[in-house]
């Protein structure tokens, strides 16, 4: 009888969160009666203790008492749980599809139940994490909701649901995956799925899909809600997805100061953990690194993840600003040739930068070709990133006139999607265009609000390009400004704060505030942006003056 009230206690703290009274209950009784139910309750709270080891060794613990008592259906719940636990603390998808395997043999001679319906779910994670090949998880989503219905099972329904709507959307049907993530995630924050680790997947699925359509906007919004529902029921470790989930939506905003913070108090809460969330904010850092300028840093957190299609690309990337044409492009096609046809929305993340490299290495066979698929999905999706990105690729390969107009396509699309970085990357493409066609009016415009959203951004390796463009527009010009005030902009250009100039040139951070009350009045600009950018089209910032980073 004590056996069973722990039992029934460690079930009822692990319905009330309370995750370590939980663990502490199950295994008091997975060592007193060796009950495989309880190995699997433990599992379940070493999961959101983030305890790898216990967890997985739970779990295979609850599979062996199963087969030793002649339940297959119970070994076969274990080995479908290992499965997912096995990627997601870093054991490999080996080891994943080797679990799914033993579940799905298990099952095949056994009545249908709601077992065979958690292993679809599973085998439709797997198939959009491993393979990458949404048709075959749209096929086994479909199958988990089917069975839901005909065993009357609501949680495996929804989850059925959210991933046919992540299916759907990574292969390109993003009006129709996006209406079936919509009707998941009111389900489960409806009450609709019981277990808080299913509604909080379905809700981070969302959140995925809004990241790979670069709906900047309603990731946002999810990510909040999300963090509200996390923080209210201790949900740690959704709390750290839906954490390095928002820092991707700040990184493609342009916050990118915010996005820092997340990502690097993310990283020291995880210091010790083996989920593969971890990795995810390692990658985020090493793009918002990139996307700075800061080249090293950025390449020691991406070869981390050597693997991951945002490393490659970043990586890649960072091969190119080198001026290493052919090597960025070798990696971007291997990437592209190890993702399926199907992969739509993953595809055209990489496709771009196939367009820009390709052509700068002289393959313009292959920048056509990526240019039309990219072509062909923009137009299927239909969002405004991906037409951005569509028009970008497509200028990269058209002559003068007609490049001009597609920049300016792309820069309104990547504005109307609130892509800061993207935008102000792309009128620096359109100014280098204008300029050549001997537009020089037009081309210092765009020059001006593209350094303003650099200087804002602090992105060095954006300005260092723009600066280049500058000297080709005029010849650098004494202007109003003292040596003294040209020095202090130019460190605030590189994105210095008051603090960090008056340290760098050691001074008051008073007397710094001081040059720049008179820096603005002598320019006539109300903000430190639109001084750097005036200064610097105007050629008032040669090069020479020092960057107060090592350099790369």
């Amino acid at each position: 009888m004590g056996a069973m009230v722990t039992v029934m206690s460690a079930q009822e703290a692990l319905a009330a969160g309370s995750w370590a009274q939980a663990a502490a209950a199950f295994r008091v009784v997975a060592a007193e009666t060796g009950d495989p139910l309880a190995f699997e309750g433990l599992a379940q709270a070493a999961w959101w203790l983030d305890d790898a080891g216990t967890c997985v060794g739970a779990r295979g613990s609850a599979y062996r008492r199963h087969r030793e008592l002649g339940d297959d259906r119970g070994a076969a719940r274990a080995a479908t749980a290992l499965s997912w636990d096995s990627l997601l603390f870093g054991l490999g998808s080996a080891v994943a599809l080797g679990w799914l395997g033993r579940a799905r043999d298990l099952l095949e001679p056994l009545e249908e139940s709601a077992e065979h319906g958690w292993l679809a779910v599973r085998e439709a994670e797997l198939a959009l994490a491993v393979a990458r090949d949404p048709a075959r998880a749209l096929a086994a989503a479909e199958r988990a909701s089917g069975i839901a219905r005909r065993r009357g099972v609501p949680d495996l329904e929804v989850v059925g649901l959210a991933l046919q709507g992540c299916a759907l959307t990574s292969g390109g049907d993003v009006e129709r995956g996006m209406s079936r993530l919509d009707a998941a995630v009111a389900a489960a924050t409806g009450g609709d799925v019981g277990d808080v680790m299913w509604m909080g997947k379905v809700c981070c699925w969302l959140i995925a899909a809004c990241e790979q359509t670069q709906d900047v906007v309603r990731a946002g919004e999810w990510c909040r809600r999300v963090e509200a529902i996390c923080a209210e029921r201790q949900l740690v470790p959704l709390f750290n997805v839906c954490r390095v989930q928002y820092a991707s939506v700040q990184i493609a905003q342009g916050t990118w100061e915010e996005a820092e913070h997340e990502l690097t108090s993310t990283l020291r809460r995880l210091s010790g953990s083996q989920r593969s969330s971890r990795l995810d904010a390692v990658v985020q850092l090493g793009e918002l690194r990139r996307r700075q300028g800061r080249f090293a840093e950025a390449e020691a957190l991406l070869g981390q993840a050597e693997f991951e299609p945002i490393a490659v690309v970043g990586r890649a990337l960072i091969r190119f600003a080198h001026g290493d044409a052919e090597g960025a492009w070798s990696s971007i096609d291997a990437l592209l040739r190890s993702t399926p046809d199907e992969n739509r929305v993953a595809r055209a993340a990489a496709l771009l930068p196939a367009v820009l490299t390709a052509a700068a290495a002289g393959r313009t066979e292959e920048a056509t070709a990526a240019a039309d698929e990219l072509r062909g999905t923009a137009r299927a999706v239909g969002t405004d990133p991906l037409l951005a990105l569509s028009a970008r690729a497509d200028a990269t390969l058209a002559p003068p006139g007609e490049a001009v107009a597609l920049l300016r396509e792309s820069v309104r699309r990547f504005g109307l999607a609130g892509l800061r970085h993207d935008e102000a990357e792309t009128r620096l493409r359109l100014a280098e265009v204008l300029l050549s066609s001997g537009d020089t009016t037009a081309a210092r415009d765009q020059l001006d609000s593209a350094v303003a959203e650099l200087t804002a951004l602090s992105a060095s390796a954006g300005l260092a390009e723009a600066r280049r463009l500058a000297a080709r527009l005029g010849a650098p010009k004494a202007g109003p400004l003292t040596a003294r005030e040209v020095e202090v902009l130019r460190l605030v250009a590189q994105g210095l704060s008051n603090q960090e100039v008056a340290s760098a040139l050691v001074l008051s951070e008073h007397t710094v505030h001081r040059h720049m009350a008179n820096i603005l009045t002598k320019l006539g600009q109300p903000t430190r942006a639109g001084a750097v950018a005036y200064a610097l089209t105007a050629g008032m910032l040669p090069d020479g003056l020092g960057d107060p980073r090592p350099p790369d």
